[in-house]
């Protein structure tokens, strides 16, 4: 061997490819409330605002901002991508848009990433929830 690297000893071959973590941004409400479990984040405006706060936004593509797939807006931040359920248009003649009750958060860079979704769910009362264990924190 001429001491090159080989796909073997280099780790390209290995298949090795990190996992990105997803997580749900929630409002949970105490069992010992009069309607307990979820409760929405606010309206799409209000969550947007909020996500705002934390250099979290979308890309400015598609017919009204939040992309181009068809009943989801796509918004960016710092080692995150976040998708928000659109069940009616995010300009409808509610004024605020519609009630959005969870995020879906695909995390691509955990040391950018948890600082701000930290700081996000402490200044809004919310938390995150691990869709594959259920845990919930923040």
């Amino acid at each position: 061997m001429d001491g090159a690297l080989t796909p073997a000893c280099s780790g390209y071959a290995s298949g090795i490819v990190a996992k990105k973590r997803t997580l749900i941004l929630i409002r949970s409400v105490p069992p010992g409330a009069a309607s307990a479990g979820l409760s929405p984040l606010g309206s799409l405006r209000e969550v947007r605002a909020a996500l705002g706060q934390c250099n979290i936004s979308p890309d400015g593509s598609g017919p009204h901002g939040y992309g181009e797939r068809l009943g989801t807006g796509v918004l960016h931040g710092p080692g995150m991508v976040m998708e928000i359920p659109l069940s009616e248009e995010p300009t409808s003649n509610r004024g605020a848009g519609p009630e959005i009750s969870q995020v879906l958060v695909s995390v691509t860079d955990e040391d950018f990433a948890f600082p701000v979704l930290m700081k996000l769910c402490k200044l809004n009362a919310w938390k995150m929830m691990d869709p594959e264990s259920g845990r919930t924190f923040g």
